[in-house]
């Protein structure tokens, strides 16, 4: 227990001392008060509310688009990494606006590729953290040359930001690979505690350490997956690898305790061989044959009780199984022992049959003899009388 302890105080030591966030980046923070909020064609501060340090396109106010002033413009073959936090109830779309004007976008000409939350690990209503990489170009052709406004937009043409809340947004200028390598480094240690942990599990003599061990490996998973939100590819690889430790680790444990269950149930093991080996020497024995099936089904229902309340045992569920195949040669054995007892018992009706007929024509043959003799004395009784009689 103290090394289970031990080990769940480590990790969480570690969660706490890599908890702060250390990019090989400068990110400028973009204010949320109306001196930053840019041009847009569904207006400005006058329909956001802004307070508390955030700023909301709220769904009753009906805004299809808000923009923020840039710290500095991007040329065009530049790129930029806008850093985001917030909530929001529906999904959205974030660009770069131009610095130009024109009777057919306004001021609203579309100066970068496009991104949207739904297709990049955002899933509404909820909380997200995004870094968002958006190169410069003037996309509607207006004849732009610089983007000075990130734009937040609704999913699709014609749809409303939904509650879109931002509580921070910051600016990189350069791509998120400097980002994502200083993500990858931070969340590297966490990781290695994942390994350490497999090591540790590998190496325990008891199913003690091995539950220190998995401890570990969750508590390291949790921090990876914290880091994984921001949508950084190399730190969700990370997360998958810890994850593959965690089950390796909890195979571990319950192999150790398959091991024990299955060592529990060989009684029921051994009485499904015996009823087998019972029913199947029983021959027209159908009381036999039915003892054997009930002590069959009896070890069955262990087996299945015992599998039921552990579903992930394959050492169960294989004795599981086998039992279930067991029983049904038994069944089969009592199936066979009733048609030799009907069998037998045919046999000997037919055989009863058989010396009843026998008997009786037995006796009908006496009866005709004796008739026959009994007639043949009065006949020569006659005989005798009639030649008495001419004698005198």
């Amino acid at each position: 227990m103290l090394k289970k302890l031990l080990a769940v105080i480590m990790a969480l030591a570690m969660a706490m001392s890599l908890c702060v966030n250390v990019f090989a980046a400068d990110e400028t923070e973009i204010p949320l008060d109306a001196d930053h909020v840019g041009q847009s064609s569904a207006g400005g501060v006058d329909v956001l509310t802004i307070e508390n340090g955030s700023i909301t396109a709220s769904t009753d106010a009906a805004i299809p688009l808000f923009s923020l002033l840039l710290p500095e413009e991007v040329p065009i073959g530049e790129t930029v990494t806008i850093h985001i936090k917030g909530t929001s109830n529906g999904d959205f779309r974030v660009w770069l606006l131009g610095n130009t004007y024109s009777g057919d976008k306004g001021v609203e000409a579309t100066f970068s590729n496009q991104w949207k939350a739904s297709e990049n690990g955002f899933t509404a209503p909820g909380e997200f953290e995004k870094y968002i990489t958006l190169t410069a170009e003037d996309f509607d052709a207006q004849g732009g040359t610089v983007g000075d406004r990130v734009a937040f937009k609704g999913p699709s043409y014609g749809v409303n930001l939904d509650n879109l809340q931002l509580t921070y947004v910051g600016v990189i200028m350069g791509t998120t690979e400097d980002i994502e390598a200083g993500a990858v480094e931070e969340a590297a240690p966490f990781l290695d505690s994942a390994k350490a942990a497999l090591e540790a599990a590998e190496a325990a003599t008891d199913k003690a350490g091995v539950e220190a061990a998995l401890d570990q490996a969750k508590a390291a998973v949790a921090s990876l997956e914290e880091a994984a939100a921001l949508g950084f590819p190399g730190v969700v690889a990370m997360v998958d690898e810890a994850k593959e430790i965690v089950t390796k680790i909890s195979g571990m444990i319950n192999s150790v305790d398959a091991d024990a269950v299955a060592a529990s149930l060989q009684g029921d093991v051994e009485a499904l061989a015996a009823a087998k080996e019972a029913s199947a020497a029983a021959g027209d024995d159908v009381d036999a044959a039915q003892a054997a099936l009930d002590s069959a089904k009896a070890a069955l229902a262990n087996i299945e009780a015992a599998a039921q309340a552990n579903p992930s045992y394959t050492s169960v569920l294989t004795l599981l199984k086998d039992a279930r195949s067991t029983v049904k040669e038994v069944e089969a054995n009592l199936n066979a022992a009733k048609e030799a007892k009907a069998a037998a018992d045919e046999a000997a009706k037919l055989a009863e049959e058989e010396a009843a007929a026998k008997k009786k024509t037995t006796t009908t043959v006496v009866i005709v003899v004796v008739v026959v003799v009994v007639v043949i004395a009065v006949i020569a009784a006659v005989v005798l009388a009639m030649k008495k009689k001419k004698k005198n």
